[in-house]
């Protein structure tokens, strides 16, 4: 029995030892690392938040990383617009001055080499490719040159309609490019939903200001034609495909009105002065560009294609002001790109916030633990030895 009891005595003060021995260990290794945390089993639960902590900042790491390559996209994006915008300004005032009468045949050929140039300058900058050579106007065909010639010297557009996106944010997807097609060669009409075309007499100034049609059904071609009528005034014949549907005396204020269709010009009016309306409501920079070039060889006393040239300025001035909000809205797109990056990092530092509850050590708490385990472990080595040489041969 004494030697039973005596093991017994011995095994638990050594466990004990070991026990103290072990939490101060624990201690100084907490106190070298600033770390409350050494191993899972110190608190299961803090370490599972931590590891979610850990999820979402790799997470967001993801997302900023995704934030700067778009922002790198949207950069390049927007310069390629501006330039866009610079040579449609630019061919806007080379046509402007092909208006003046007082140019030589050899000055407005001259004007159309400037026009050309111009024209091939575009189709090769919307046809750039990114560092990863990708073509930014292609939509979700970056691999695919979007813009090609055809054998009549029109330009097509062989990407498609949609938006390459990025998402930034658990919640936000952000374009990196815009479709070509959307950007050059959808543009709303300047002059409503019709092309003019002019038949005008010498010395004309008549202009087509606009014209709607309310009636999305209606693909009707329509021609006024100017007559005189007495006490100076101007009557008008309006025909729609061939058929004439309405003739009355023209009122400058008023315009001509047919059922949905308004019209409204300017300029001083001939008599015999004519005016058709195609359907058109948007058009393409491209043929607006191979107009302008074809009407730089009509004769300076052309009224009819001097009204053309009209035509031609104020659809790149139209184009302008389209390109010129497509590249707002990309400076929109970088500012949001700011914004989600800021909360992006505020709610980085949210998470380490809350890391280091949950991880970081305490010090003034830790010190004394560690004192007291230290005191324990200190009775523990006391005791182990004072245990260890205890026998009944001691009182014998």
């Amino acid at each position: 029995m004494n030697r039973i009891s005596s093991f017994h005595n011995y095994q638990s003060v050594q466990n004990d030892f070991r026990r103290q021995e072990a939490k101060v260990h624990h201690n100084q290794a907490q106190l070298a690392s600033g770390k409350k945390l050494m191993k899972a089993s110190d608190d299961p639960l803090a370490t599972h938040y931590i590891q979610n902590i850990g999820q979402q900042k790799e997470q967001l790491r993801q997302f900023t990383d995704a934030i700067v390559l778009t922002r790198n996209r949207l950069e390049h994006h927007e310069v390629i617009i501006s330039n866009a915008e610079q040579y449609t300004d630019e061919a806007k005032r080379t046509v402007m001055e092909m208006i003046n009468g007082s140019l030589s045949p050899e000055d407005r050929l001259a004007k159309r080499r400037e026009i050309q140039e111009l024209a091939a300058n575009f189709l090769n900058l919307v046809n750039v490719q990114d560092e990863s050579g990708n073509y930014i106007f292609a939509g979700t065909k970056p691999k695919n040159q979007p813009f090609f010639k055809d054998k009549d010297g029109d330009v097509v557009y062989v990407g498609d309609d949609y938006q390459r996106k990025m998402k930034i944010s658990n919640s936000l997807e952000m374009p990196i490019n815009d479709p070509g097609n959307k950007l050059f060669m959808e543009i709303d009409n300047p002059f409503g939903d019709f092309e003019p075309n002019y038949n005008l007499n010498e010395a004309s100034e008549l202009l087509l200001e606009r014209a709607i049609n309310l009636n999305p059904d209606d693909n009707s071609t329509y021609k006024i034609t100017f007559v005189d009528m007495p006490d100076n005034q101007y009557g008008y014949q309006l025909e729609r495909d061939g058929s004439v549907v309405k003739a009355d005396t023209f009122n400058p204020g008023k315009g001509i009105q047919f059922e949905g269709v308004t019209i409204q010009v300017k300029g001083q009016i001939s008599k015999g002065d004519e005016i058709s309306l195609e359907p058109r409501r948007s058009y393409s920079i491209f043929e607006t560009f191979n107009e302008a070039m074809k009407l730089s060889q009509g004769s300076v006393s052309d009224a009819s294609n001097t009204a053309k040239l009209h035509q031609i300025t104020q659809e790149l001035h139209a184009a302008f002001i389209h390109l010129n909000k497509a590249r707002t809205d990309v400076g929109a797109r970088l500012n949001t790109l700011d914004i989600q990056e800021e909360q992006h990092d505020d709610f980085k530092m949210t998470l380490t916030k809350s890391k280091s509850n949950f991880e970081d050590l305490d010090y003034a708490e830790a010190i004394i633990e560690f004192n007291e385990n230290s005191r324990a472990l200190q009775a523990s080595q006391q005791a182990f030895g004072k245990t260890k040489d205890l026998t009944l041969f001691n009182y014998i």
